[in-house]
């Protein structure tokens, strides 16, 4: 199984409430065909809000304001991540980036995760 993650940040301008409304209910959907496809287990958007970390007290900003997950197989993610997109495709998403995101702060990554087990702490 492979997972991607991206970091996105929002387009400066839009409020949470908008960014999260538009990114569920109109740029997600886009992607509704290819993600329903079979080699993909899970898609998960995960919203961010700053919060203190207990040492320094200090809330700061990272500059993303949402995580996407994606766990595909690895016939999935050739598919959708090495061959190039449909030209018709790849243009729709792009001027729909335009609008949501801060396309220069749009990260994707291949994840190496390694679990603890708890139970042996």
């Amino acid at each position: 199984m492979i997972k991607v993650v991206g970091l996105f940040k929002k387009k400066d301008g839009i409020s949470d409430e908008e960014f999260r409304d538009h990114y569920e209910n109109h740029h997600c959907p886009l992607f509704n065909d290819y993600l329903g496809k079979p080699g993909v287990q899970r898609w998960v958007r995960r919203y961010l809000k700053p919060i203190a970390p207990p040492v320094t007290g200090e809330v700061r900003e990272s500059g993303f304001d949402v995580i996407v997950e994606i766990w595909c197989d690895e016939t999935w993610y050739k598919s959708f991540f090495v061959e190039p997109m449909p030209a018709d495709f790849r243009a729709m998403v792009v001027e729909d980036e335009a609008r949501l995101f801060d396309r220069d702060q749009m990260y994707m990554y291949v994840v190496d995760e390694h679990d603890t087990d708890l139970s042996t702490l």
